[in-house]
């Protein structure tokens, strides 16, 4: 699978989402919904969420779909990443749900693959907050989308990758510290079957 090409700013709305994830990928699992449409009308009519308008429902939800749909071009890798979401443990959620914006979102596969794996494979366990906001100003620099942003968004760009990194376990804000996580062995599989091995130095494995 290749890397995704669309720098996303609005991850800013998104964030994070991990229960909202595990809400949609049961839905795909557990009633075999795979159409955004119809999976959007069941989240809003049933207020799945718990969110205090149905158009907030409705996007989020639309996001969710789109990230889990990103997992994999292979049905059968996607239904097993979508599977280990809807019933693996927090642990195992986590990951998925970090893999699926990094399938979804080019700011957070090249924030991964560019600065996080670089990290582990140095054994340089820190990130200080000038190095994401650096990260950040090369995308500006480089992709006429990313320098129509503003600070406010990369400031809040800067904050949601900060509390992916964070919500996956590989981070503490307090700290500044980072560490590897143990990747789960089913989503490790997952990422080699879709050929790529060249992002599990982002989760603190090398090859």
């Amino acid at each position: 699978m290749s890397m995704p090409t669309t720098y996303r700013g609005s991850m800013t709305r998104e964030q994070w989402l991990v229960n909202e994830t595990r809400v949609v990928a049961r839905l795909m699992a557990d009633e075999s919904l795979s159409d955004t449409k119809e999976i959007v009308e069941k989240v809003t009519a049933q207020n799945l969420f718990q969110y205090p308008t149905e158009r907030e429902q409705k996007s989020i939800a639309r996001a969710c779909c789109r990230r889990l749909l990103a997992l994999s071009e292979d049905e059968g890798v996607r239904a097993s990443l979508i599977n280990l979401a809807a019933h693996g443990s927090l642990e195992q959620l986590a990951q998925v749900n970090l893999y699926a914006m990094m399938c979804d979102n080019r700011v957070v596969w090249d924030f991964m693959t560019c600065v996080i794996a670089p990290k582990f494979s140095l054994f340089d366990l820190s990130l200080r907050k000038s190095e994401i906001v650096t990260f950040i100003e090369g995308l500006r620099a480089q992709d006429d989308r990313v320098a129509t942003w503003s600070d406010a968004t990369c400031n809040k760009v800067r904050q949601v990758l900060v509390n992916c990194i964070e919500g996956a376990g590989l981070y503490s804000r307090k700290t500044e510290a980072l560490r590897p996580p143990l990747l789960d062995f089913e989503l490790e599989r997952c990422v080699r079957a879709n050929d790529d091995a060249a992002v599990l130095p982002a989760f603190g494995i090398t090859e």
